[in-house]
């Protein structure tokens, strides 16, 4: 989910936010993809977990809108969530509306069970996986949909993209090094305890769900992706923990640019992994 960094002394926390991220047209069309294996239909009730801006929300809406349906966007940063509703307050043929809590706490604010939950880009980021997905189980009808994507798993690096990450990193720590007298610390946050595939299988099925569809999609990343993903919160604390924020995102920006230009590179592809789990 997008996460609210109250921390940050000099920017507001909506400048290290998903947005920007989430309105790239490559993560748009991985979005639409998703959420066109559900197999949505008219009057559906759907929970858009982690919604940021809505901008998953909207794809959902085109796919529901008619009698009877309900949308809820969930997600855990109150300044992104008022930006969602801005976007919504024109709609006459469905239901929608936002709110900020946890997905662990699903099942406990909605009024009746959902035919479909989407949660996408953002499991990688939760710490206690089996309760998110108890939570979601409880949110669902029986034979209902769970759908997800992520690209922060073990197999996401495309085979041969090697070169590129490690010549990034590198530059990194040697300008947070000579320009800023820093180092990041050793551990590890969420969006770094990276999961495998079959990993994800044995969450779902031991939370009461069947796996419907599995899929590992390449994506072109452009360098406009991997500049906004550096100015996202989560993921500049996963590659250079420690660090204060608009310092760490200040190089990570820079050092793209660098090895993009250095090794010629017009994108780099990674993998998304995406599931689609019906509840038992």
């Amino acid at each position: 989910m997008t996460q609210s960094h109250s921390s940050v002394p000099t920017s507001s926390a909506e400048d290290y936010s998903f947005n920007a991220f989430a309105r790239q047209p490559f993560y748009q069309a991985e979005n639409s993809r998703l959420v066109d294996l559900i197999g949505l239909q008219t009057g559906n009730r759907v929970i858009d977990l982690a919604c940021g801006p809505g901008e998953i929300t909207r794809k959902v809406l085109d796919k529901v809108r008619g009698n009877g349906a309900w949308i809820l966007g969930v997600d855990l940063s109150p300044e992104t969530l008022e930006e969602a509703r801005r976007q919504f307050t024109d709609v006459t043929d469905a239901e929608v509306s936002f709110e900020n809590a946890r997905a662990e706490d699903l099942s406990e604010i909605i009024s009746e069970p959902v035919d479909a939950v989407v949660f996408c880009n953002a499991i990688h980021l939760v710490d206690n996986k089996p309760d998110v997905l108890a939570g979601i189980r409880g949110a669902l009808k029986p034979g209902g949909m769970f759908a997800f994507n992520s690209t922060f798993y073990s197999g996401s690096i495309v085979e041969g993209t090697e070169p590129f990450y490690r010549r990034w990193m590198m530059r990194s720590l040697r300008l947070l090094k000579s320009e800023h007298g820093l180092s990041p610390v050793k551990n590890k946050v969420m969006a770094r305890q990276q999961l495998t595939p079959d990993e994800y299988k044995t969450l779902l099925t031991d939370a009461g769900f069947s796996i419907r569809d599995e899929r590992v999609i390449p994506i072109e990343v452009p360098i406009e992706g991997w500049l906004s993903i550096c100015s996202f919160s989560d993921f500049v604390e996963g590659a250079l923990p420690g660090v204060q924020i608009e310092t760490a995102s200040e190089v990570l920006r820079a050092t793209i640019r660098e090895t993009f230009r250095d090794m010629e590179l017009s994108f780099v592809p990674r993998n998304w992994l995406e599931f689609v789990a019906v509840r038992d």
